[in-house]
């Protein structure tokens, strides 16, 4: 049971409740409700902004059953032609919930990075300038992280970005990897990794030699503790020798591993490749696979199921998406809950696959094919606690 001041709770509304019965009246309250409720009084704030609340209120968020899961849909809308954000009801079809304002004065240059418990990183990866924010849309809350260092000005320098929680430590964690371009393109490798922890609010080096390249603007995929994306080992002939592989970097243990991917991929152009979560375990889409004679088929998507985490023996083709009626497939971005694949066709429109009827729902949502990204989404207290933080910064932060 959450261990709380019973002070708290008696300055509240409630005087003449139980302790534990108040705090099971507040766990299953939204986000919103309980914001304006830690502006009442500094007991409700000390009480909902807490770390152990923040924590129990998450924990039932993530194990809730009882209300249909949320889509959070990023996009460059042509219809509306503006960035749109949305939150959607993953039911029978999509239905828009609540329109999300991005905070402003982020530049288009911002591209997403991965999200954890309701929290969305998004960095800046313009060349030799690298910005990392961290958003809430349940409280409309922003999160500018320091500048670890300046680079030096005589190269070039390209970036790739990790988000996770480390749940052995109770702590997020940003990472980051710098890669240097010499004046004939050539790449040299990192030399350490950079890790920024929220609390402890400022950045540190931990030295090692990566051998991975990472395309930079790569999304990742969370889970087990860990960040994953993919890339390449650069091998002694470079990176024309190099074949695609999972890169795994552990938080807790702030250490490298890496996995494999399926045999049909080890030809595949990154590109074509995709990276995602499928009932809790890893996913990959390969559109356009490359055929052990060389011939690519184009408009095809192949979908894989890690069914051991870990072990790349497990890879198991689920199905092939071939929308030959819509002209092909562009771009896949992930899994609703009820195992549908969103994906976007030539003509720019975002539909809905059905694996078993091999049919397709369309949704009549239209936007440019990369910037398109799915989020299954719960609510979350975290940042409240942060709300004095000096790094901290409120945007849209009414809830009427």
């Amino acid at each position: 049971m959450l261990e709380c001041k019973k002070s708290s709770a008696e300055a509240a509304s409630f005087p003449d409740l139980p302790q534990e019965i108040l705090l099971e009246i507040l766990w299953r309250l939204p986000v919103k409700s309980l914001a304006r409720f830690a502006s009442v009084s500094k007991s409700w704030k000390s009480l909902v902004s807490s770390r152990p609340f923040v924590l129990a209120h998450l924990k039932r968020a993530l194990g809730r059953r009882d209300s249909p899961p949320l889509l959070l849909l990023r996009h460059y809308s042509l219809t509306h032609k503006e960035d749109w954000n949305a939150l959607y009801v993953d039911g029978e079809t999509l239905v828009e919930n609540e329109r999300l304002l991005f905070p402003g004065g982020l530049s288009e240059t911002f591209y997403y990075v991965g999200s954890c418990n309701g929290l969305l990183c998004f960095a800046d990866y313009i060349v030799n300038h690298l910005k990392i924010v961290l958003w809430n849309p349940s409280l409309r809350k922003l999160l500018r992280l320091p500048i670890a260092h300046e680079e030096s000005v005589g190269s070039t320098h390209t970036y790739v970005v990790g988000f996770g929680f480390d749940e052995k430590c109770d702590e997020y964690k940003f990472m980051r990897l710098v890669y240097t371009w010499s004046k004939n393109w050539s790449r040299t490798l990192p030399k350490k990794v950079e890790i920024y922890e929220l609390r402890m609010k400022d950045w540190r080096s931990v030295d090692m030699d990566v051998p991975y390249v990472i395309p930079e603007s790569s999304a990742q995929v969370f889970l087990n503790g860990s960040i994953h994306w993919i890339g390449f080992r650069i091998l002694d002939e470079g990176i024309r020798g190099a074949r695609p592989l999972l890169v795994v970097f552990d938080l807790h243990e702030e250490t490298f591993r890496e996995m494999g991917v399926p045999d049909g991929m080890l030809f595949a152009n990154t590109l074509n490749l995709s990276i995602t979560i499928h009932q809790g375990s890893l996913c990959l889409f390969q559109c356009h696979p490359l055929m052990p004679d060389g011939h690519q088929l184009h408009g095809i998507c192949w979908v894989w199921l890690m069914r051991e985490y870990g072990a790349a023996e497990s890879w198991t083709k689920l199905f092939a998406i071939d929308i030959c009626e819509l002209g092909g497939i562009v771009r896949v971005i992930g899994f609703r809950k009820h195992g549908e694949v969103l994906l976007i066709t030539p003509n720019d429109e975002l539909v809905s696959y059905n694996p078993e009827s091999q049919k397709i729902s369309r949704l009549g949502l239209y936007g440019v094919a990369n910037s398109f990204e799915v989020v299954n989404y719960v609510e979350s207290l975290t940042l409240l606690e942060t709300q004095n933080s000096a790094h901290a910064t409120a945007s849209h932060a009414s809830f009427c």
